[in-house]
């Protein structure tokens, strides 16, 4: 049998750096980590005086610098090059030193095409800018003018010969999240017209801590200071970092092209900080701000998350100066900027669009009423009017799959694929009518968003069971074409006590069904025998199928016939808050292919001291899951 200890994998991992601030915040007395922070932040302020002013870079770049070497934080010297000179915006960007690296390759088109394409592009730019309505030239004009003024901007009478041409258009995100939903504006520069983001290869994908990641670090926090003290009780902070791209400057002849309505004349502007829209900018801005991140881990030993330009870190619920020493440290002595009006600390705290709350139970998560009925009255009028474009399905979706983390991403995946598919969508549609799939699946989120308040409401137990502690359950599946079987075992303490198996045929109805269907059939049927009854369970699934496998991790799968079912499946297990982790077993290892074969002979052989025991199933059971891939 597979070694239990290989359970652990796949949760969420968090590395020795964070794992570090965790234990010296969860374990440390309150008083005493306020006096080190103190002392630290009376060090660095000191520092900062007797060096030279910050400079042009988005923050003291010199202190920076002097400060990750004295943390032991190695590897930051091209990040700290760039914030210096300006950030590259074409050409083969990233920090292998910050990110690992990704797959090798180049720009899909080069810098000398890039700026020979150029003149075609302000032709296009600027008959998209003469085509937008009065009101969005209005605030398009505006948005620039407040640039201007920031300095982020500098109006040219002539572009330069090397000039990139940006057309500026305004994104409307709803914040309907807020007590009062209100529309937010923000100015955006479109990197696919102006071609600067095909001639850009990202060499390092960009790793957040998503919500999972920030749940997954607030268990920890509890659950380590909870063993040593049962009345410990806790809050989460957090920050948002103010005007975050326009923080850093950039390299490339960049320009703006934007039409003033007073006169009626095209105008340009050159972008001199990183911009909303260019690919390049996601890398450069979170590698800038993943190392502020870092120093605070290591300087103040508090475990601050980062996620785009949203920090946060759960705490002590005593503790009264962590918030203020975060922004002492960041904003006080290195200089970079934070909305201050959007600093937040409690015990009900939002981030990334979700609820947190930090308990002797656990850590939830869920997603906030006025969100959920946001959404709701959003998807109904889609609905009403049978019509959705691809920039609103963009927008759509983004909003669900952020609803999705209440979960962690696993719920919801299957019903958001014919969203993204309208969001990609490069043909144009009568009307962008809806059409039966995607108004299916807006159906489903309208009633699962306003019917079913727990699907989308989790608690982290701040003790889960880990390989070695408690019960556990493993589970291996498998099928052939005549045949579904399935052994799961009951781990305690590290050793198995009790396993069972079922063995059954494929009946008439599933016998025009291919090999991947009748693997995921043996997974639902097994979930229904034996946990159909069971709350907050968790279990690690071992198969042998890779398309199932696939299917089953991400939620979401290309087999069109087995979307519904792998979406049902999600749904089930998120309605009993049970927590299914799935690995890839070899076949030749997996020791539910005899019972998926009709043998039961093995099954006086004991595994690891244990005798199998059969497990009758019900044959509507199986018809069931086989009526789902049908």
């Amino acid at each position: 049998m597979t070694s239990p200890s290989a359970l652990s994998k796949g949760m969420t991992q968090i590395d020795d750096e964070m794992t570090a601030a965790i234990e010296y915040s969860a374990t440390t007395p309150v008083r005493e980590a306020q006096r080190m922070r103190g002392e630290f932040l009376t060090r660095w302020r000191k520092r900062s005086s007797q060096l030279s002013p910050r400079g042009a870079g988005p923050c003291h770049v010199d202190l920076l610098d002097e400060m990750l070497r004295d943390l032991g934080i190695r590897g930051a010297d091209a990040l700290l090059h760039h914030l210096r000179t300006g950030c590259p915006m074409s050409g083969v960007v990233g920090y292998e030193e910050i990110y690992s690296p990704g797959p090798p390759g180049e720009p899909e088109i080069t810098e000398e095409e890039l700026l020979r394409r150029q003149p075609d592009v302000l032709a296009r730019s600027t008959q998209a800018i003469r085509a937008e309505s009065p009101a969005n030239k209005e605030a398009i004009w505006s948005s620039v003018r407040k640039e201007l003024e920031a300095g982020f901007v500098v109006e040219l009478r002539n572009p330069p010969a090397n000039a990139v041409y940006l057309r500026r258009f305004m994104v409307r995100q709803v914040k309907s999240d807020e007590p009062v939903p209100r529309v937010k504006e923000r100015a955006c520069d479109d990197g696919r017209m102006a071609l600067i983001n095909k001639a850009v290869r990202m060499a390092t994908p960009v790793k957040l801590d998503t919500a999972d990641v920030y749940a997954e670090v607030a268990r920890r926090v509890a659950h380590r200071a909870t063993t040593r003290d049962p009345g410990a009780a806790f809050k989460s902070m957090g920050l948002d970092h103010k005007e975050a791209y326009r923080q850093l400057r950039a390299r490339n002849d960049r320009c703006v092209v934007a039409e003033d309505p007073s006169t009626g004349r095209v105008r340009f502007f050159r972008m001199e900080r990183l911009s909303f829209g260019e690919a390049a900018a996601v890398v450069h801005y979170n590698a800038f701000a993943k190392v502020l991140a870092r120093v605070v881990r290591r300087g103040l030993k508090l475990p601050l998350c980062q996620y785009y330009d949203d920090f946060a870190s759960p705490c002590p619920a005593n503790d009264d100066t962590a918030l203020t020493d975060v922004l002492e440290l960041l904003q006080g002595i290195l200089h970079t900027s934070f909305n201050e009006d959007k600093t937040s600390e409690g015990h009900s705290f939002r981030h990334l669009g979700l609820v947190f709350t930090i308990a002797s139970e656990g850590v939830g998560v869920a997603i906030s009423a006025p969100r959920r009925e946001g959404l709701v009255h959003m998807l109904k009028g889609v609905l009403a009017r049978d019509s959705l474009s691809p920039g609103e399905a963009a927008s759509l979706a983004g909003k669900l799959g952020f609803a999705t983390s209440a979960l962690f991403g696993r719920v919801g995946r299957v019903p958001l694929q014919p969203v993204f598919r309208r969001s990609n969508a490069s043909t144009t549609f009568a009307g962008f009518k809806l059409g039966g799939d995607l108004e299916e699946a807006l159906g489903w989120w309208v009633r699962t968003l306003a019917e079913d308040e727990q699907c989308f409401r989790r608690t982290v137990p701040l003790n889960p069971i880990q390989p070695g502690e408690g019960t556990r359950y493993v589970l291996l599946t498998d099928a052939c074409l005549f045949g579904l079987g399935a052994m799961m075992a009951t781990i305690t303490d590290g050793d198995v006590v009790a396993i069972e198996y079922f063995s059954h045929p494929v009946p008439q109805e599933g016998a025009g069904l291919q090999i991947h269907h009748l693997e995921f059939v043996a997974v639902t049927v097994a979930f229904a025998l034996w946990f159909r009854d069971k709350d907050d369970f968790t279990v690690s699934v071992w198969v042998d199928n890779d398309v199932v496998l696939g299917s089953l991790v991400q939620g979401r799968t290309r087999a069109r016939e087995l979307r519904a079912a792998v979406h049902l499946f999600w749904e089930r297990l998120a309605r009993s808050r049970g927590d299914a982790w799935f690995e890839r077993v070899p076949g030749a290892d997996n020791i539910a292919d005899l019972p998926s074969r009709l043998l039961h002979a093995w099954a006086g052989i004991p595994i690891r001291g244990v005798l199998p025991k059969w497990r009758e199933v019900d044959q509507r059971v199986v018809d069931a899951a086989i009526a789902e891939v049908l």
